[in-house]
């Protein structure tokens, strides 16, 4: 172990010499050897715990998107070899699984599908997913430590010093937050050094091999940190070129961009085949970011909690995650306090950064102009990690003017941290903080002591004693971030082995049991977790992807459910029979305390029931007649619900068709209270109504324009705003007899805000409603209304639906298959989202897609017998094939034209 941190030494005519910088193995096996005591001191608590890395607090990205679409992916690898192996060529593109039904590709590149690394998981079955879940994410994390290390010795940097900024690069807030919620974060981490140093060999002028294709991984494994990506190569290109080329810079520098030019489109397009399909996806979305208001300035909290956490273990909000280890800080201080010209540049990088992180613009702008979010930080860890590989070993060479402006530096931080905490304990307190000051201390005593003793960065014993430094220092952030001790971020992760059972329940075996291979939807109005259908194979009415397409979110959001929370999250259709029955909805559990009305009752437990929908319209059922979509627009939930039954909603006229003149919807309509605004000035007010409720009909709140603002009326609360930042709305809670309901409601500052301001709610005949609120505030309302319907209406409606449908469906390996018999011109709804993928035949001849009800297709059928198929084609997928493939080419024949030119063929 002694001789790890040892150059080797060579005798040259009686001298003896260290050898320059090639002892590669040893130091990459040093780093390994610290990596996996870090990562076993940091993660400590989740050991102690038992817990998993898939993150299922909050929003559940970690189990609904990352875990189950990676434990998908694999299956998806798994069967496409078997088939491929048995001579059945099948590569399916459309999952009718992913919420209504979804691209494979577009909807999972985000978080499976392109990421070279991800291929691993054709091996483990299933079952195994949480263990390689697990080890994907420390392998991740090595792998941007060795990238680090790769081009740290590029650059000739001190190799012990090297290993030191890899861990500083691995170990920190960026990881251990974002990383550790998705995955797939850590990517960028991966790359970004990798593409660093291949623009050093571009500018070395060696093979630009290594640049190429990490490009051509960037695109393919997410186009989103690719953008990011992109921005702070080009940053670094200009930084270096200024570095390498002092005359004829302008000539140099066109030269060297249509070189760079040129190598950046090979390698994305070599990704094109993945990448143009995700494009196509994204550019399809249907979530936006929220309304920017201040581009300036962040709050006066977020600057406070970012110099807190810089060496500390919390977070200082709109994804600012820095929690480097406190050698960092020092380092950091010891540049600001560095009159050495060679160092200028890397006080106007590390400036550079600060300036980012401080106004919002750059947020904004990083963000692909979206919202403000700082997840480009990756970039700045990359910064501090190179500055400790450059700076380590003149730490123990300081000046005196560094070692009191160091001094200076640790106790304003530490000072800091106590006025803050003594002004708002509520907000800054964090014991946590002042451990990292004692880090801070510690490391520079260290430093200290051995400049006194004459010792350099070259002794075993200096080198001995700031790695233990180092891993104590890690296992005191893990403890205090990831511990009971601490903020305990740890228990918001699933227990080990639970991963699996939240997604696979009972209730889905037995909604599967019931589909029984049919061709319909199913619903589990318990279930927690939005892509519960993935895994099992159940086509639902819920979903939670960063992809949605765009058709999708509106019609979901035109409904008013209050089971839509974010315009890429939206669960099941409030138990509303009209709309279940328009998607195919026909097998439904609730918890086993719930009753439905309308429904037959199949199946009982102590914990769930299990419904069928009598009324569930097959895959395809026709109309007579329609509305314009411009129509549809003017109406409020209940009344779209009902025209849907009657009538297909349309944006042009379709000859055959009768267009409805009159209101398609029938419903009553009771205003409860007009336009008014509710003032909460304590957290927990509440409203209540008492009403008189017709048992034969079925009823609805619909609250009309509601918008929420935070209390501004006096100097002490523009301060508290000031001070913290706009609070985040809690929505309203609801309680509507013995159920229980939430309204979400999403501020405009929110980055998931999507222009939602109605709702409708479906209320029991118990007539006794409470509304309370969690949050104060201002809350405004156009009208508060009673809408009434009779059930009888809407079970006609759908008896006639019913009557003329879709029989003998079926889909399979892309391809929807089904035959009707007509007696007029109709037009065929299939509740299957509108895609430009899909092409139709009827009777062996093409016919347009018509897009049907916001979001379904639809096709028009003259009278007679018809069959009917649709095949689906991932959008983009053939060209992006045709582009990978000529890129491909290019690729190889210029490295056999490389090759030679070095005499190497």
């Amino acid at each position: 172990m002694t001789a790890l941190f040892w150059k080797k030494k060579i005798r040259f005519k009686g001298e003896t010499f260290m050898t320059p910088q090639k002892n590669t193995r040893k130091y990459y096996l040093l780093y390994l050897v610290l990596f996996v005591f870090m990562c076993f001191t940091a993660f400590y608590p989740f050991i102690a715990e038992g817990k998993s890395f898939v993150w299922a607090a909050g929003v559940e990205d970690g189990l609904s998107q990352h875990f189950e679409s990676l434990a998908y992916w694999g299956h998806y690898l798994r069967e496409l070899f078997n088939n491929i192996a048995s001579g059945h060529l099948s590569l399916p593109m459309w999952n009718m699984s992913l919420g209504y039904g979804g691209d494979i590709l577009s909807t999972l590149n985000y978080y499976a599908i392109g990421d070279p690394l991800n291929l691993l998981y054709i091996f483990v079955p299933v079952k195994h997913t949480e263990a390689m879940y697990n080890f994907m994410i420390l392998l991740r994390m090595f792998l941007s430590g060795a990238a680090f290390m790769a081009y740290g010795r590029k650059m000739n940097k001190n190799n012990f010093a090297v290993v030191l900024g890899a861990l500083v690069y691995v170990f920190c807030g960026f990881t251990f937050r974002s990383g550790l919620r998705h995955p797939f974060f850590i990517n960028p981490m991966i790359y970004f050094p990798l593409l660093c140093l291949g623009v050093e060999k571009i500018f070395k002028k060696e093979r630009p091999f290594l640049f190429i294709i990490v490009t051509a991984v960037a695109s393919m494994s997410n186009f989103y940190f690719l953008y990011m990506l992109t921005i702070f190569t080009v940053i670094y290109a200009l930084i270096r070129f200024y570095q390498y080329y002092t005359k004829e810079r302008l000539k140099n520098f066109f030269v060297l961009l249509r070189n760079f030019a040129g190598y950046y489109i090979l390698g994305v397009a070599l990704s094109a085949v993945i990448l143009l399909p995700a494009v196509y996806g994204f550019l399809g979305n249907g979530r936006g970011g929220g309304q920017v208001h201040n581009l300036i300035a962040y709050p006066f909290k977020y600057y406070v909690l970012f110099l807190e956490n810089f060496v500390g273990y919390g977070n200082s909000g709109q994804s600012t995650n820095v929690g480097f280890i406190p050698i960092a800080g020092i380092v950091v201080l010891f540049l600001m306090y560095s009159r050495r010209m060679k160092h200028k540049k890397y006080k106007m990088a590390f400036v550079g950064c600060m300036i980012f992180l401080a106004l919002p613009v750059f947020g904004y702008i990083f963000n692909g102009f979206s919202y403000v979010t700082n997840r480009w930080s990756f970039a700045f860890t990359f910064i501090i990690a190179l500055l400790v590989a450059e700076m380590y070993p003149r730490l123990f060479h300081m000046s005196k003017r560094q070692i009191i402006g160091i001094l200076v530096g640790i106790s304003i931080y530490n000072l800091i941290i106590k006025v803050a905490e003594l002004s708002k304990p509520e907000v800054f307190k964090n014991d946590g903080a002042y451990i990292a000051g004692i880090f801070l201390f510690l490391f520079y005593l260290v430093f200290l002591f051995f400049q006194w003793k004459g010792m350099d960065d070259k002794h075993m014993v200096t080198r001995i004693a700031v790695a233990v430094l180092v891993v104590a220092s890690i296992g005191v952030h893990g403890f205090y971030r990831f511990g009971d001790g601490g903020r305990y971020y740890a228990g918001e992760f699933l227990d080990s082995g639970e991963a699996l059972k939240a997604i696979q329940t009972e209730e889905n075996k037995r909604l599967r049991k019931q589909a029984g291979g049919q061709l319909v939807r199913v619903h589990d109005e318990g279930q927690r977790f939005h892509n519960y259908g993935l895994l099992d194979g159940l086509n639902t009415v819920s979903a939670y992807y960063s992809i949605i397409p765009k058709e999708i979110m509106e019609a979901v959001k035109s409904y008013e459910t209050l089971g839509m929370q974010y315009a890429d999250k939206y669960h099941g259709l409030d138990l509303r029979q009209g709309l279940l029955s328009l998607a195919s909805v026909k097998y439904i559990t609730v918890p086993g305390s719930q009753k439905l009305e309308g429904y037959r009752l199949l199946d009982e437990t102590e914990e769930s029931r299990v419904y069928e929908n009598p009324y569930a319209l097959p895959f395809g059922y026709t109309y007579d007649s329609w509305i314009s979509q411009k129509k549809y627009d003017t109406m409020n939930g209940a009344e779209r619900e009902q025209a849907m039954l009657k009538c297909a909603v349309l944006e042009d006229e379709v000859k055959g068709l009768k267009k409805q003149s009159g209101l398609a919807a029938q419903t009553e309509d009771k205003i409860l209270s007009g336009k008014h605004s509710t003032s909460v000035n304590k957290a927990g007010k509440s409203k209540e109504y008492r009403l008189k409720l017709d048992p034969e009909k079925d009823h609805y709140i619909y609250i009309k324009n509601l918008h929420y603002s935070p209390l501004t009326k006096n100097k002490s609360n523009i301060g508290e705003i000031a001070l913290k930042g706009k609070k985040g709305n809690r929505g309203i809670d609801v309680t509507d007899g013995s159920e229980e309901h939430h309204i979400y409601i999403q501020d405009k500052m929110s980055s998931y805000y999507f222009g939602r301001h109605d709702y409708l709610m479906k209320i029991s005949d118990s007539g006794k409603l409470k509304f309370q609120f969690p949050s104060t505030g201002t809350y405004k309302v156009d009208e508060v209304s009673l809408i009434s319907v009779k059930p009888q209406d809407m079970k006609k409606e759908m008896k006639n639906r019913k009557r003329n449908s879709l029989k003998n469906i079926s889909y399979k390996n892309n391809v929807f298959n089904g035959e009707i018999t007509t007696k007029k011109t109709k037009l065929l709804c299939i509740p299957i989202p509108y895609s430009k993928g899909w092409s139709a035949e009827v009777d062996g001849e093409k016919q347009q897609i018509i897009k049907t009800n916001g979001m379904y297709m639809g096709l028009v059928l003259k009278p007679g017998e018809h069959k009917i198929t649709l095949r689906y084609r991932t959008p983009w997928l053939v060209p992006g094939a045709a582009v990978s493939s000529m890129a491909g080419c290019i690729f190889i024949i210029y490295i056999v034209i490389m090759r030679k030119k070095r005499g190497v063929i």
